[in-house]
């Protein structure tokens, strides 16, 4: 008789340690969902890559043909505000020409981008945007350029002495990059327009943090020359 209650004592023991396995397949679940959450939450940072582009943003007509103020039927087309660029008529006026501002181009980088005209999110998600308040490339006072970490990754090189090269539609103006500096989201100083040429470059910091970046990074540089 004790020996059969032994037996079946141990049968009992051992039936108690079967759900084991069950936390196992617990934790694998877990593991899976968070694996998941974090592709998703990846993609997210990097949903605005699949815009117009990486590196060389761009937008859908020829830079050259659109920065001319032609469009592809070849007449003049209206710029964001809704006016003419004026160049059919002969007069050049600052402005952007069918939504596009000007073109950006970072040698040392190998970096090249269509700027856009307004930083709505609308715009930053294809491509870098010019501050519509700031002033514009060729004229007195602070030229200021935003765009998402994502298309700025390396801007991470960027270093003082580096030259940044803006042409618009009537003129080709050179930048040098003179620093920079990490601040609050809501800093709105670096962007305060100033008595000479100025050109401010703004982001999301850090730069590998895609849309969970929670300041911002900026690049100050002064115009060097121009053709225009």
């Amino acid at each position: 008789m004790a020996l059969h209650l032994r037996a079946a004592g141990w049968a009992g023991s051992h039936s108690a340690a079967r759900p084991r396995p069950r936390r196992g397949a617990l934790a694998l679940t877990v593991g899976a969902g968070s694996l998941l959450a974090g592709a998703v939450l990846l993609l997210l940072t990097l949903a605005p890559l699949f815009g117009l582009g990486g590196e060389t943003a761009t937008v859908g007509t020829s830079v050259v043909q659109t920065i001319s103020g032609f469009g592809p039927s070849g007449h003049s087309q209206p710029d964001a505000q809704g006016t003419s660029s004026g160049l059919a008529s002969g007069v050049i006026t600052d402005g952007p020409v069918n939504g596009v501002a000007f073109e950006m181009t970072i040698s040392s980088l190998g970096y090249r981008a269509t700027v856009l005209e307004g930083v709505g999110q609308e715009i930053l998600d294809r491509a870098p945007g010019h501050y519509p308040d700031s002033a514009w490339p060729g004229r007195a006072g602070n030229v200021g350029i935003a765009a998402h970490n994502v298309y700025w990754l390396s801007f991470n090189r960027l270093r003082a002495g580096d030259r940044v090269e803006i042409r618009t539609q009537h003129g080709l103006y050179v930048y040098e990059i003179t620093g920079s500096k990490v601040v609050s989201p809501t800093d709105r100083t670096v962007l305060a327009q100033t008595p000479d040429h100025r050109l401010t470059l703004t982001t999301c910091y850090p730069l590998w943090a895609g849309a969970f970046a929670t300041q911002r990074l900026v690049f100050f540089a002064r115009e060097i020359g121009g053709v225009g």
